[in-house]
């Protein structure tokens, strides 16, 4: 395998995570969860504690509301005369009756009757949650306006005992601030206040402080139009709705119940007035009408008697027939010389005159007419000689000079024409302004006649139609009658209708699993290494030969032999796993074997994997041997306490030979070759016979010979070294290994047919769900209580490892 293709493999990243994210790895997710436990708990309990100081900090709003029923009986079909308004328009007057509630007429009549000038308030407790005092207040304030700008700002009142108080205000970024006295005029230039304590006030309640503010008309009709709703109950039964929302229960039941009393009255003020104004304007418009009719009359009575007729029909009409006569001889004459005058353009411009030859019956010409047909035959002969003669033959020109002398005799000719047919068109101008002379000579009173008849026609329908509609207004206010009835008084609201306590403990729950959902989605989808066996089984092809717990207890500056100091703890049970797994990887009668241990990058554990796995396979009464490989960064001698003076390196090019660079161990059947000084060219090295030479060597006295190798997915050597193994271990960390390392094993399988390579998960921190049962723990089974229950461990492991297998 070449090094470009480990380079090249972290390329696929975006493939292999569709690989993985395939389907949702519900372990996983169960993982994150374990792990963010604190989290998962402490955003709902934030978010319902944010929705507890919102509902404390907040204030209530409540709503009071009325029903009235709108009630139209028109008595007037009664009386056996038709509706003014027919059926279907219930709704339309509904919607009339909504926008009435809710127009400035009705929050103008409000404001007027209520006294909404000034609202007191209570400061709360550090000033928030500030109570209305409506109805309740312990002072009152007259008050008189001389500057704009005191309107809407608060004035803030400090009552320090029963006669004395402090009024603090701001007016145009001015701060104000001075005791003053109960039932004393306050005078300024913007305002004079006189404030009085009310019967509400008590000295041991009230003492302290309060605010108000004088309110502008519009922010009391913005106040109304914003907090008043107004809707159709049941349509059917013409039922309103009149609803108002406010923080205090007192002042919203008020004005509700003030609008519907002022609704009440205005609409029948207003009905009335409708009524008396109409009616009054159309008396006015009768009497008009009736004076004007008179004087048309009596113009239309002088113009019959001093003309003895009133039929002037029949003259009109034949001045009338005789203007069309002439008028039809004026457009014959015009359209002949329009002709003419076309054809004399077309010839004078040496143009095909064969367009108007269509119009030539119009002119009424036999002798125009010769002359254009001799013209057009001319034309074609010459148009005949063309197709065999030259333009400069005797031929060809004779017909030019016809063509010629034709056209000028029609030039000629024309004009002739032209001349006579403008004589007949100003002597038939004259007879058409001579007849229109004396149409226009009739009794100029016979065109007075017809305009005074046709206006006295339309004051005479106007008249008629005004006479009607009174009669109808008559018919409506008589006959039609308008109740409006209360069927529900302004209710007094004792629950909020915001906020609501459980809506917002609902949404706050509702938005902290949200939160929660989006925490665990994003380290879900941010999740990129391998955290759990299942995990890694499900994205590689090799074998998990176990799982390593990681150790807690202290932190490990150097790979440790911790099988050995630590033999009954989960760590070296784990490796005891990993042991016995490898049985399972050999065939029966393979005494010698290579086993070496690779990871991607640094960090991965496999110096501590190749070391405790070492030793715990010499515990097991077998010769072993260890060899640091990894001549860049080694770190076995590291885990003896032992010098790198000597090893592989030395070894490979003759400097030391065998016995000096074998190292004894605490393990009896454990020896070690340190990596040797670090090497210019640590490839080469293992590419040389002597490689070779010394496993074959050290096959000769140990039966294990582990080899620790440099991680493949920085450098070549572990590969190599890979190939003469009988057993590839890679090692990935727990959380630490990306899961896009795990699609470098599947290469290396595929491309170095490394068919026996297992995998091993190090440093993983929750054994107890890593798949086969085990319950590794500090704390809860750091030590075996005797070795009965390691050996039933282990013979339920070699079970569903031969089952899987």
């Amino acid at each position: 395998m070449k090094a470009e293709d480990l380079t090249n493999s972290g390329t696929d990243v975006n493939e292999e995570q569709e690989d993985l994210l395939a389907g949702i790895d519900f372990g996983k997710i169960w993982s994150i969860i374990q792990k963010s436990w604190f989290w998962l708990l402490l955003l709902p309990f934030l978010c319902l504690l944010g929705g507890y100081l919102f509902l404390r900090y907040t204030t209530p709003i409540y709503e009071s509301a009325s029903n009235l029923k709108l009630e139209i009986r028109q008595e007037a079909t009664d009386l056996g005369l038709p509706m003014l308004n027919p059926s279907g328009e219930s709704a339309t007057n509904i919607s009339g009756e909504i926008e009435l509630i809710r127009s400035s007429i009705i929050y103008d009549e409000v404001i007027k009757q209520m006294d909404l000038g000034v609202s007191y308030y209570a400061y709360g407790r550090s000033r928030i949650k500030n109570e209305e005092r409506y109805g309740g207040a312990p002072i009152k304030v007259s008050y008189e306006i001389n500057n704009p700008l005191v309107y809407n700002i608060p004035f803030d009142i400090t009552i320090l005992n029963k006669d004395s108080f402090t009024l603090s205000y701001t007016i145009g970024g001015v701060d104000y601030s001075s005791t003053y006295t109960f039932g004393v005029p306050i005078k300024t230039s913007a305002f004079n206040f006189t404030i009085n304590k009310t019967p509400y006030y008590q000295a041991e309640r009230d003492n302290g402080a309060y605010y108000f503010t004088i309110n502008s008309h519009d922010a009391l009709s913005n106040y109304i139009g914003s907090n008043l709703r107004v809707e159709v109950v049941n349509p059917s039964a013409n039922i309103i709705g009149v609803f108002f929302k406010d923080a205090s229960i007192r002042k919203a039941q008020d004005i509700v119940n003030k609008i519907d009393t002022v609704y009440l009255e205005k609409t029948k003020e207003l009905k009335n007035k409708a009524n008396k104004q109409k009616i009054e304007f159309l008396d006015k418009q009768i009497n008009s009408v009736e004076k004007e009719l008179e004087a048309y009359e009596n113009d239309l009575e002088k113009f019959v008697i001093s003309n003895k007729s009133s039929d002037i029909t029949k003259e009109l009409e034949r001045y009338s027939e005789k203007l069309d006569e002439l008028t039809k001889v004026k457009t014959e004459l015009l359209t002949q010389i329009s002709i003419l005058n076309s054809l004399n353009e077309s010839l004078t411009k040496r143009k095909d005159v064969s367009p108007i030859v269509s119009s030539l019956p119009l002119l009424s010409d036999t002798d125009i007419s010769a002359l254009i047909t001799e013209l057009n035959k001319i034309s074609q002969d010459k148009a005949m000689l063309s197709k065999s003669y030259r333009e400069t033959t005797y031929a060809i020109q004779s017909k030019d000079l016809q063509i010629s002398t034709t056209r000028n005799s029609l030039i000629s000719l024309i004009g002739q024409k032209k001349k006579v047919l403008n004589e007949r068109l100003s002597i038939l101008n004259n007879e058409i302004g001579t007849t229109e002379s004396s149409f226009a000579a009739l009794p100029s009173k016979s065109t007075d006649y017809n305009r005074v008849k046709r206006l006295r026609d339309l004051k005479e329908k106007y008249h008629l139609l005004m006479i009607d509609k009174k009669a109808e207004l008559g018919i409506a206010e008589a006959g039609t009658k308008e109740d409006f009835v209360i069927l529900a008084p302004a209710s007094l609201p004792f629950m909020p209708i915001s906020p609501n306590k459980w809506i917002v403990y609902a949404s706050c729950l509702f938005a902290g699993i949200i939160f929660n959902l989006i925490l665990i989605g994003t380290k879900y989808l941010l999740h990129d290494t391998i955290s759990s066996q299942k995990e890694l089984e499900h994205a590689t092809v090799a074998p998990v030969l176990g799982v390593i717990p990681i150790y807690m207890k202290e932190k490990l500056e150097n790979s440790r032999l911790l099988v050995y100091q630590n033999p009954k703890s989960s760590i070296s049970e784990a490796f005891r796993s990993v042991r016995t797994n490898l049985d399972f990887m050999f065939q029966m009668q393979q005494k010698k074997r290579i086993i070496t241990v690779t990871s991607t990058i640094s960090g991965e554990g496999k110096t501590f994997v190749s070391l405790n796995l070492a030793g715990v396979i010499a515990l097991s009464s077998a010769k072993v041997v260890l060899l640091d490989l990894d001549m860049r960064r080694p770190k076995v001698h590291l885990a003896f306490e032992e010098e790198n003076y000597n090893g592989v390196s030395t070894l490979l090019i003759g400097k030391h030979s065998l016995t000096e660079c074998i190292r004894k161990t605490p393990i009896e059947n454990l020896d070690f070759i340190a990596a040797g000084p670090t090497p210019p060219n640590p490839s080469e090295l293992i590419l040389r016979p002597e490689f070779d030479n010394l496993l074959k060597e050290l096959h000769q006295s140990y039966d294990v010979i582990v080899i620790d190798t440099p991680p493949i997915g920085l450098v070549t050597d572990g590969i190599l070294v890979m190939r003469k193994a009988d057993l590839p271990i890679y090692v990935l960390r727990a959380d630490y290994s990306k899961r896009v390392f795990v699609k470098n094993i599947n290469k290396l399988i595929k491309n170095n047919n490394f068919s026996k390579l297992a995998v091993v998960l190090n440093a993983f921190r929750n054994l107890n769900t890593y798949g086969y049962g085990y319950g590794y723990g500090y704390g809860y089974n750091e030590y075996y209580e005797n070795d009965d229950e390691v050996n039933k461990g282990l013979d339920k492991l070699k079970g569903l490892l031969v089952k899987n297998k």
